[in-house]
């Protein structure tokens, strides 16, 4: 007996639905709305997205905080730009060298 394909998609189900050419538009409010939904495993600690400055985008789940903290103070030193999801919050560090950032 094969055993089944853990990277199971719907690609069946989604050929059999009927295309139109009508667009369907999202805010960024609906963005952020279904983002409030997303839940993270409890086995992880974080997810770490960076974009280097090449173009390059890397996601890393970090199960370890002391290992996501090492990754993004590299992204940082590295000047890309990083996104953190927790399973609470959707984080932007900023670097307080940065000329855009204003003091507070």
């Amino acid at each position: 007996m094969p055993r089944p394909d853990p990277f199971g998609n719907r690609i069946d189900e989604v050929m059999e639905w009927d295309a139109t050419d009508d667009l369907t538009e999202y805010t960024a409010e609906d963005g952020l709305d279904a983002a409030t939904l997303w839940d993270l495993p409890e086995a992880f600690a974080c997810i770490i997205r960076s974009e280097a400055k090449s173009g390059k985008i890397t996601e890393k789940a970090y199960r370890s905080l002391s290992a996501a903290k090492k990754h993004v103070l590299k992204c940082m030193k590295q000047k890309d730009q990083v996104l953190i999801l927790t399973d609470s919050t959707i984080t932007v560090p900023i670097s307080l060298d940065d000329p855009n950032v204003e003091p507070l």
